[in-house]
């Protein structure tokens, strides 16, 4: 009887080890480095934002540089810059402006 239990709580620890390992993402918030833009003879500072869904063998802290697409008269524009990038937390991950 008593190695019946041990069976199941042996069971029971290794499908929660096993739950907690399958997830395989995470989501990170990168943020850019102010820039400044003209626009209609008016300078604007902004910074460019993005959440990102990568790899769990991937660190946040390790995106040095992203890619951003904008449009200028029409034309778009890709622009490398440099960003920081922190992972989120599921729970506020909704509570982002």
């Amino acid at each position: 009887m008593k190695s019946r239990r041990l069976t199941i709580v042996i069971l029971a620890v290794a499908a929660v080890v096993l739950v907690a390992a399958c997830k395989k993402s995470r989501y990170c918030h990168c943020v850019s480095d102010n820039y400044t833009i003209v626009i209609n003879s008016d300078t604007v500072t902004r910074a460019d934002s993005a959440i990102v869904n990568v790899d769990r063998g991937l660190d946040c802290e390790s995106i040095k540089q992203m890619n951003f697409r904008t449009r200028d008269e029409g034309n778009v524009i890709y622009t490398d810059r440099k960003v920081t990038c922190v992972e989120l937390n599921y729970d506020t991950m909704y509570a982002l402006p």
